[in-house]
């Protein structure tokens, strides 16, 4: 009698509960609801399995350090072969945590060493059958390594030195990465790289997968007049790749709790752009400068199609609510144009430790 009392005002207070309900609150239930499905569709429980505590949280640590090589062969003086500019972030250690329900979440990080003049955004997500990875980068360096060779009659000439500008050389760049893995039945990319899963056996699967890379190095000022000039009045490029590619992932078991994943994607590079940004000199009657550097012009590149390969490699255990990962990426990017060319280059190294609750 009671519950048959209660019964009709319960589900009105449920209608009126249901109405009270926003489009956000309705969203994030709805995105909750997938994320639960995905996780589980269409795995097999011997080789897979899903933790019941959804949250997690991570204290992270991370070594990177990202390489940029300019060439540049001179058209003015007779004897020089080419000009170099070589820079780096220098190896820059970071701190951060990072929070998330089944592998999607938010992260910060703080360089410690190293990171006096780098901002670095990273974002990933891991899902049932697919991975993406997001860098956003940006660091400066007023000490470059400038090579040169040549031949001046008598014998061949060669030498490196250090440079430090009064104004820095600026590169920012941003890369974005996705892959599709073709064995979801048998193969976890969550339980490699962000441990929202369990491998319990191991397998492979093939891989398919795309990349995008876009830099901006700028260096535009008269303080860098020299070495301006050395790379033939270009003080600002942009280049653009995108790739796609196949390649293989495997999971390794060699005991319960213990994953180690290995991946590498060859991929073909269909999209090469490289523009370039020249400046001349202006030379000023008045004023505390001598001269400006002024534009004068802008050329577009398209480079021919390249190959290039996406690596990774991680180690894991997890036991209980916990879990430790160690993980490791490296990429590297070309690009030509007439008299310059050069190539960029990024590893990470880090480790995780995390808790699910």
């Amino acid at each position: 009698m009671i519950s048959l009392f209660f019964l009709p005002w319960a589900a009105q207070a449920q209608s009126q509960d249901t109405k009270k309900h926003s489009w956000p609150y309705k969203m994030v239930r709805g995105l909750k609801t997938w994320i639960d499905s995905s996780a589980v569709r269409g795995k097999d429980p011997q080789y897979i399995s899903i933790p019941k505590k959804a949250w997690a949280v991570e204290l992270r640590a991370d070594m990177n350090n990202s390489f940029l090589d300019l060439v540049s062969k001179d058209q003015k003086i007779e004897g020089i072969d080419y000009w170099g500019a070589k820079t780096h972030s220098g190896p820059t250690l970071s701190v951060g945590a990072w929070i998330g329900y089944r592998g999607y979440g938010l992260s910060l990080s703080r360089a410690i060493v190293g990171g006096g003049d780098i901002n670095a955004l990273s974002l990933g997500a891991a899902g049932g059958n697919y991975g993406v990875n997001l860098r956003m980068k940006e660091y400066k360096s007023n000490t470059p390594k400038i090579r040169v060779k040549g031949d001046f009659g008598d014998g061949e000439y060669y030498e490196e030195m250090v440079w430090e500008t009064e104004a820095p050389l600026n590169i920012r760049s941003l890369f974005l990465d996705a892959y599709y893995l073709f064995n979801r039945k048998h193969f976890s990319y969550a339980a490699a790289y962000d441990q929202s899963a369990r491998q319990l056996r191991s397998a492979g699967s093939v891989v398919a997968g795309t990349m995008f890379y876009t830099s901006r190095v700028a260096y535009e000022d008269e303080e860098n007049y020299t070495l301006i000039s050395i790379m033939n009045g270009v003080g600002r490029l942009k280049f653009t790749q995108a790739s796609i590619g196949a390649g293989y992932a495997y999971n390794w078991v060699p005991a319960p709790g213990w994953l180690v994943n290995a991946m590498v994607v060859p991929m073909v590079t269909l999209k090469n752009r490289l523009k370039t940004y020249s400046y001349e000199v202006q030379i000023l009657e008045d004023g505390d400068k001598p001269f400006i550097l002024v534009p004068s012009e802008s050329h577009s590149y398209t480079n021919r199609i390249d190959l290039n390969a996406d690596m990774r490699l991680s180690a894991s255990y997890q036991w209980q609510r916990y879990y430790v990962r160690f993980y490791s990426h490296f990429n590297h990017f070309r690009f030509r144009k007439e008299n310059n060319h050069g190539h960029t280059s990024d590893w990470t190294v880090y480790g995780a430790f995390g808790y699910r609750f």
